[in-house]
């Protein structure tokens, strides 16, 4: 079973408009509530690509028994940690022109250090029964920057391998325990370091430092560009399949289950990250951030996937 954290859990209000222009009357073509907040996506994927998958994290208020109710019917059932405050409801505003999204986000759920005690006690009961622990997203209000880090050495207690989805202090503080993966995009990429990165080979330099630092595959999904991967032994370009993109929007967190799944099943870095690359391709051709995968479609993305050792 793969288990997800997802510590700033949110539901996703996505509204579709022909084209955005600030100051005028913009007329919405579809508006769509859907799970939202990365680990709880990527327990969705995950649960569309064949697995079994618990989704645990922070939440509260209506929006939180409203996600759980969402969660369970999509076959990714939640063992939330109750917090303070609210779950968030996130605005998505996908412009169909543009073929762009913006997001709207508020903070409205607060934790503390005994509900994030909660929250690991939840996480010990699981992990022996699982193959592998993602650590997905931002903390909320009041959340201490170690949660990461203390999660990451009790799964690895456990036996247990992880994948940190993160960015800034999350993720900086989870890099000295060495979580097995590291995926990021390249604005998180940038908002950890500090500094802007405009090359291809200034990504690989530091996703090769990520990697020198003890974790054994960093990854950094590029959108429409596609994503590099970087181990000890390879670095390597992935470029994705044409596709009629909707929204990029959840992308990242089907490129994130289909790896876990396919390392569940056994398969090497570069096969899994090529599937990773499919189910994102997929996952953008439809609006809705928790647009169900299609395993027919990913197994038609997966052959037009093209990668290039750097």
């Amino acid at each position: 079973m793969i288990l997800t954290v997802t510590p700033n859990t949110a539901l996703d209000q996505v509204i579709e408009i022909p084209h955005y222009v600030p100051g005028f009357r913009l007329h919405i073509l579809k508006e769509t509530e859907c799970i939202g907040g990365k680990g709880n996506l990527a327990s969705g994927f995950i649960a569309d690509l064949g697995a079994k998958t618990v989704s645990l994290g922070f939440a509260a208020g209506r929006n939180g028994h409203r996600l759980a109710e969402m969660l369970r019917v999509r076959g990714a059932p939640p063992d939330f940690t109750p917090a303070r405050g609210e779950t968030r409801r996130l605005l998505v505003v996908v412009d169909e022109r543009r073929q762009v999204q913006t997001w709207l986000v508020p903070a409205t759920l607060h934790v503390n250090r005994k509900i994030e005690r909660d929250l690991e006690q939840c996480a010990a009961r699981w992990l022996p029964k699982s193959s592998w622990l993602a650590l997905c997203g931002s903390l909320p209000l009041g959340c201490s920057p170690g949660i990461y880090r203390r999660l990451v050495r009790l799964a690895h207690s456990h036996r247990v391998p992880v994948l940190v989805d993160a960015r800034g202090p999350a993720l900086s503080n989870a890099l000295p325990v060495r979580p097995e993966v590291v995926r990021l995009n390249k604005e998180e990429l940038e908002l950890t370091l500090g500094k802007r990165i405009t090359s291809l080979p200034a990504i690989v330099r530091e996703l090769r430092r990520i990697v020198a630092g003890g974790v054994e595959v960093a990854v950094c999904s590029l959108g429409a560009d596609g994503a590099v991967a970087a181990t000890a032994q390879a670095v390597w370009q992935f470029l994705p399949p044409k596709v009629r993109q909707k929204s990029s929007a959840g992308s990242g967190d089907a490129f994130t289950a289909a790896i876990l799944v396919w390392r569940e099943r056994g398969a090497e870095w570069l096969e899994a990250i090529l599937w990773a690359c499919a189910a994102g391709a997929a996952k953008a051709m439809h609006a809705r951030t928790d647009h169900p995968l299609d395993l027919a479609a990913v197994r038609r993305k997966y052959r037009d996937v093209n990668v290039r050792n750097l």
